[in-house]
């Protein structure tokens, strides 16, 4: 059993794999530290691996050093990838997961991943296992904060799975528009231009925001090529755990 830990700005998900079978997961919001140690308790872990995107938890990193072979991802980890991202120290942890987890399924081919969360991330890896960067976007939730900070009278409101009015008949709906279209219509335009560059190309989802995107895109031109794999991350996570000891 290999205990996979994700740390992000507001969840962090706790799974455990058996070889690449996800046995057991959970996303929580607060006191990761009582839930790993559940986990370990339950499924007594071998190996652990823990990426996060924020300062890391000295506590969290002791307990899995006590009790499994421990695995911190960081920029000089091994990695079954060749990154040739320039800055691979400013690279964060989840955007070198998923792109592993993107190997790890599509193997031979170029792949780009979106991982929709607070920012939304394009990564692109080529067929042959070649890491080469990508880009970071406002994700929906701070496109929505912004537009109320930044103003005196726009109110701050939270996207609807729902809405798919491309006319605001309301400032609420002139808001709901502009931001979930807007950032639809962006992707579907990096799709495009990654599409004309690369070829055999497939699109992977991830992210908290995956779903949204996905059930929208389906709908749009680039149905055959879109994939959502709501697990990359921990698919990669996973993969760099073996690795280590391949």
């Amino acid at each position: 059993m290999d205990l996979i830990i994700d740390i992000g700005n507001y969840k962090t998900k706790i799974a455990v794999f058996k070889d690449d079978e996800l046995v057991e997961l959970t996303a929580i919001e607060d006191a990761p530290i009582d839930h790993i140690q559940q986990f370990i308790l339950k499924h007594k872990p071998e190996n652990a691996i823990l990426s996060s995107v924020v300062v890391d938890d000295e506590g969290i990193v002791r307990l899995l050093k006590q009790n499994t072979r421990f695995t911190l991802l960081k920029a000089d980890t091994a990695l079954p990838i060749k990154n040739n991202y320039s800055t691979p120290r400013t690279l964060g942890t989840d955007r070198l997961a998923a792109v592993n987890g993107a190997f790890k399924l599509f193997r031979n081919r170029n792949v780009l991943i979106i991982n929709g969360g607070t920012c939304v991330t394009f990564d692109l890896l080529t067929a042959e296992g070649v890491y080469l960067g990508g880009a970071i976007s406002p994700g929906l939730t701070m496109r929505f904060s912004a537009l109320n900070t930044f103003t005196d009278k726009l109110p701050l409101i939270n996207f609807e799975n729902d809405f798919n009015h491309l006319i605001g008949t309301s400032t609420r709906e002139s808001i709901l528009s502009g931001v979930q279209n807007g950032l639809i219509a962006e992707l579907e335009g990096i799709i495009s231009r990654y599409e004309k560059q690369f070829e055999n190309l497939a699109v992977v989802l991830c992210g908290g925001d995956s779903n949204f995107f996905d059930s929208r895109l389906k709908n749009s031109i680039f149905a055959p090529v879109v994939n959502w794999q709501p697990n990359l991350v921990l698919i990669g996570l996973n993969a760099i755990l073996k690795y280590q000891y391949a």
